[in-house]
């Protein structure tokens, strides 16, 4: 499911170049037709053929005049090609050549579908680029580290996250991360107020309103999430143990 975004992403870019790639060709076609059926109005309005071949400023003038596409028309031109007639021998035919550039062509193709494409493509990247950042990791079903877990919460220490038991990354500050992964480490889960002050505000003399603020903030948190509770020993120790027990 992880290559499902990845993929539609590549399937819209990829379905925006050949849409592209389609209506310059289209385009393409467009402008040959026209530059044709203008050369053709040109030798029946001249009375020239292949064999009375003269070109000049005044037919180059009536051929351009002919043609019905304003971008191609200051470009076009005619020019004389040399090919093999009956019996190998060469003969002299007349060619009608748009001369218009690769961004001309692009400028008269009909790119809406492309440009469609290619914006719910940026669209569809940067959604998934945002629910990968706003809901993290999800938990694999199969994970080469071991998740530790107690409740409804799951401590993942390599990365030093945690998960609700849908998978869903939980969101803390950096304190209440380190708090709570001192939780899951210690013993039956409980720790000394001395020991929670010396790992987390080691140059503080007197850290416990900041303790206990901290404290505070955090039982909210694993409640919601992970059915726990933090228990108090008249403030000499804390414990975070699971509501159903």
């Amino acid at each position: 499911m992880k290559k499902l975004p990845i993929l539609i992403f590549f399937a819209l870019l990829a379905s925006a170049f050949f849409s592209s790639l389609h209506s310059l060709c289209r385009a393409e076609a467009r402008v040959s037709r026209d530059v044709n059926r203008a050369l053709a109005m040109t030798m029946e309005k001249t009375c020239r053929t292949s064999d009375d071949v003269r070109l000049d400023a005044d037919t180059l003038s009536v051929f351009r005049s002919f043609i019905t596409i304003a971008e191609v028309r200051d470009t076009a031109s005619i020019a004389i090609r040399a090919v093999k007639g009956e019996n190998e021998r060469p003969e002299a035919v007349l060619e009608a050549r748009a001369g218009c550039s690769l961004a001309t062509m692009f400028v008269l193709s009909d790119q809406r579908l492309s440009a469609l494409l290619s914006l719910l493509a940026m669209l569809w990247l940067a959604l998934s680029l945002w629910l990968t950042r706003r809901n993290g990791d999800s938990i694999s079903p199969v994970s080469a580290t071991p998740m530790q877990a107690l409740g409804g919460l799951r401590f993942d220490p390599v990365r030093s996250d945690f998960f609700a038991q849908n998978g869903e990354r939980i969101h803390l500050t950096p304190m209440q991360r380190e708090l709570l992964s001192m939780f899951f480490s210690a013993s039956n889960h409980e720790l000394t107020k001395q020991e929670i002050c010396d790992r987390l505000w080691p140059r503080k003399p007197d850290a416990s309103e900041t303790l206990y603020t901290l404290i505070k903030r955090l039982k909210p948190v694993v409640e919601t999430f992970g059915g726990l509770r933090i228990e108090s020993d008249r403030g000499r120790s804390y414990r975070l143990s699971d509501k159903c027990q």
